[in-house]
């Protein structure tokens, strides 16, 4: 099974989340690596969800990680021009569920390293390949990881979701809020004997109307914050007026924003609209809580991926979305790079594919990345970070 092949039997298989069913995933990289001889660690997650992990020892104990997730999104209900588990090749092109996001990035990775062993090249740092579950829903697979492994070094961190062969050197943060209002029904031609909950919303509504600009933060190459109502939702029917009304916030954050300090300084807000009686009861409830991360153009491993790009003055960019290093190095104290074949804008999309360049392309990137980073000094490893999400 060739490079192309093997991409396409990943595509091929529906580990859709939910529920994920990521061993399948799993399955397809053991398979391969009996076949090659090439050792590697499984962790049951239960439910048909496992991680899946490959180590090479390098000349150093200097530790390079490189992490993907081998869960996607589901196909959605918009019409595809080819089945999205189907793996179809066209016009240069590979189509399929995950195809940009993430699974060429994850084949890329993990055929860099089955090369590196078949031809018995010992790279300068110990790297580890580590495929997750769950990373499109709350990372259970990074979690876990970290669970088993709270003391283990990570020097350098690469992650291969679509960056379209840019060099990203950190993402935004992602908070997202469920935001409830309550009140007391009443018959609706009588609304004075009720609390009108969604009435509430709306002032709630607008005290984040004006966070959005008041909290608004930028930061290069990540950009601006951002704020958007994605949902709402309330009432009982046309003739009852409402006691509950709900919205969801979604909330992308850039350093050095707090995402604890802007859920207290929204609580303080929503009490003073209690205190003036303008709304009746709130509840505030975090969903998720990703925190943004960012690594300085100067570390080793973004220099190495400079070097490789033939560009050392190249521009280094952020991205909008959240990854597993939001879990893995939640302080920004791992030095980490992005970087995949995958377009971040196919990313979620009907008719997604990846370019069959690029992601060869990427297979060698990864490779040349292995064999160079570690070369410098070793300086004192991290511990992989858990929690501060």
């Amino acid at each position: 099974m060739n490079d192309l092949q093997f991409l396409q039997h990943l595509l091929q298989i529906n580990s859709s989340n939910p529920p994920g069913n990521e061993h399948l995933v799993t399955e397809a990289f053991i398979e391969r690596c009996k076949e090659k001889g090439l050792s590697y660690k499984l962790t049951f997650l239960g439910h048909n969800r496992s991680n899946f992990e490959i180590t090479l020892q390098g000349k150093t104990d200097k530790q390079l990680f490189l992490c993907g997730h081998m869960d996607t999104v589901s196909p959605g209900s918009g019409e595809w021009d080819y089945s999205p588990f189907s793996g179809e090749i066209a016009d240069g092109r590979i189509y399929g569920r995950g195809a940009s996001d993430m699974k060429s990035g994850l084949a890329g990775m993990f055929l860099a390293l089955e090369d590196l062993f078949l031809k018995n090249e010992v790279p300068p740092a110990t790297v580890t390949f580590l495929a997750t579950a769950g990373e499109e829903v709350d990372s259970c697979g990074a979690r876990a990881f970290l669970k088993e492994n709270e003391r283990r070094t990570i020097d350098a961190l690469v992650i291969a979701e679509p960056t379209d062969e840019k060099i990203v050197i950190g993402h935004k943060g992602a908070l997202w809020l469920e935001i409830k209002t309550f009140g007391k029904t009443s018959h609706g031609s009588m609304p004075e004997q009720g609390i009108n909950a969604v009435d509430h919303m709306l002032k709630v509504i607008k005290v984040l109307d004006e966070m959005k600009v008041e909290w608004k933060a930028m930061k290069e190459p990540l950009g601006n914050s951002s704020l958007a109502v994605t949902m709402i939702e309330g009432g009982v029917q046309t003739n009852v007026i409402p006691d509950q009304c709900s919205i969801r916030a979604d909330i992308r954050t850039v350093p050095p924003q707090s995402h604890s300090q802007f859920v207290e300084l929204l609580k303080g807000k929503l009490d003073q609209l209690i205190a003036a009686e303008e709304i009746y009861k709130y509840n505030v409830d975090p969903l998720l809580d990703r925190p943004s991360i960012l690594t300085e153009p100067s570390e080793e491993i973004i220099q190495v991926a400079q070097k490789l790009k033939d560009a050392p003055n190249t521009r280094h960019f952020g991205v909008s979305y959240y990854t597993d290093g939001a879990v893995l190095n939640p302080r920004s104290e791992i030095p980490t790079l992005i970087y995949g074949p995958g377009d971040e804008k196919l990313a979620h999309q009907p008719n997604e594919w990846v370019s069959i360049e690029a992601y060869r392309r990427s297979i060698q990137f990864y490779k040349q990345l292995i064999l160079n980073y570690g070369k410098q000094k070793t300086v004192q490893s991290t511990p992989a970070q858990g929690g501060g999400v």
